[in-house]
């Protein structure tokens, strides 16, 4: 059983699209690579040592300024900063949680979530897809298997990325393989 918070699913069973079609299924389920999470995690557990380095700061600094910050005031401020860092916290998750790819046997669907606000879904059918290729990149792209599936369409929209996946090469295999696969039937949807 998969997580739900997994980066890679293979055919997952209970997962539907809005408007999916009937003879339509879901071939691939796809999020960022989990370690794409390392940076906003960093950034987050420094900004929760912050206040912690000031407290233990805070006789040093009252020494070299000649006021000193109202007990009240000074809680206000920590408590938010925690809630600005709790606010980071939740829309760094929520983005790369909401942000997914969908191949299906007849489209590719790109949700970008931008913030609760906002979001931009574009879908692709599979019969205009020309090619699906593969960048990765950095250190860290080989050594967790992960980076980027561009994939080119014939259609008048642009080409449709999908950003930091696990497993690039056998997501454009298989987008190929779908691609070829419509061809070989007559592209009927």
């Amino acid at each position: 059983m998969a997580s739900h918070l997994s980066s890679f699913y293979d055919c997952p069973p209970k997962i539907r699209l809005v408007h999916q079609e009937e003879d339509e299924h879901i071939e691939l389920f796809l999020r960022q690579h989990w370690i794409t999470n390392i940076s906003w995690l960093a950034t987050a557990f420094l900004g929760i040592l912050l206040p912690i380095l000031l407290i233990s700061l805070k006789s040093f600094i009252q020494s070299v300024v000649s006021f000193s910050i109202p007990i009240d005031l000074y809680l206000a401020g920590i408590i938010l900063w925690y809630m600005f860092i709790l606010a980071y916290i939740i829309e760094s998750f929520l983005h790369w949680y909401f942000n997914i790819y969908i191949v299906t046997n007849r489209h590719l669907v790109d949700i970008n979530f931008w913030n609760l606000l906002y979001r931009d879904i574009t879908e692709v059918r599979i019969a205009d897809v020309e090619s699906a290729r593969t960048h990765i990149r950095g250190v860290l792209g080989p050594l967790f298997n992960y980076g980027d599936v561009v994939i080119e369409t014939a259609a008048e929209r642009q080409n449709i990325q999908f950003f930091k996946v696990p497993n690039p090469d056998i997501v454009a295999e298989r987008v190929q393989d779908l691609q070829e696969n419509t061809i070989g039937t007559g592209g009927n949807e």
